[in-house]
């Protein structure tokens, strides 16, 4: 097994395999890795990618890595290194979400209204659409939650429990959090690593789990499931997203699970 080079940001949450696989918060140096498996699988394989035609559209993808982009800027992301090769195989982007103040839009909403694509649009306004099944702030009365935004793993490396392990590493970088200590990582992204959010502690995980495989991730990892949602509910030019998905996967949840010390 080769020694990695481990930059000052490292952080370590856990390992696998004798070692061969670690799952560490993402740092500068881990962000390429991340967005390749984001275009190598989640583009290619998630469901809700699949029901609005995201790899038709090119831009749509770019815009998507935005969102990614912004996400990692909260330092709150976890990734699964294969050591032997320093290669991501599979990353959790998560993004802090803030409770609105009266009419006060998201930042999903926000990123909405900004999207060029039609496709990246869909994509996130059906989160948008999930998301308000349930009110999450008001339901379990918090301020701030750590929203597991997208979970992709690389596909030679699936049915391994790398993925669950990579959602474990998310969770317990909130824990740290609400124990009060300072593990939110900067990434540097166009020469600022200014982390965005950065006072901000949550007391809440929440994902979309799209997928009957994520949602056994959650599932075992006790987050409690708050809404079902057909994939019959949404169209996109035309179809229905359960037509383009297919039966594999005919509904997505709303997860969340309390972050305790």
């Amino acid at each position: 097994m080769s020694v990695r080079k481990r930059m000052p940001s490292y952080r370590l949450w856990g390992s696998m395999d004798d070692g061969n696989v670690e799952f560490e918060s993402l740092t500068s140096e881990t962000l390429d890795g991340a967005l390749r498996v984001i275009r190598e699988s989640f583009f290619k394989n998630e469901s809700v990618c699949k029901g609005v035609d995201i790899i038709e559209e090119p831009g749509a993808m770019k815009e998507l890595e935005e969102l990614c982009l912004d996400a990692a800027k909260d330092g709150v992301s976890a990734v699964a290194i294969y050591v032997p090769t320093g290669q991501v195989i599979s990353v959790a982007f998560n993004k802090i979400q803030t409770r609105p103040l009266n009419s006060e839009k998201s930042s999903f909403e926000l990123f909405s209204q900004k999207c060029k694509y039609k496709s990246s649009k869909a994509l996130v306004d059906f989160m948008i659409d999930v998301d308000s099944e349930i009110n999450l702030f008001q339901h379990y009365n918090v301020d701030c939650i750590l929203e597991i935004m997208f979970l992709a793993t690389l596909p030679d490396y699936s049915k391994r429990r790398i993925g669950e392990l990579v959602v474990a590493a998310s969770l317990e970088i909130g824990r740290e959090l609400k124990r009060g200590k300072n593990v939110k990582t900067p990434v540097c992204i166009n020469n600022d690593d200014t982390i965005t959010n950065k006072p901000l502690v949550p007391s809440l995980s929440s994902a979309i789990m799209t997928s009957n495989f994520s949602k056994k991730i959650a599932l075992k990892l006790g987050f409690e499931t708050l809404a079902e949602v057909s994939y019959d509910r949404f169209e996109f030019r035309g179809k229905k997203f359960s037509e383009r998905i297919g039966e594999a996967d005919k509904s997505c949840a709303l997860v969340a699970k309390r972050l305790k010390n």
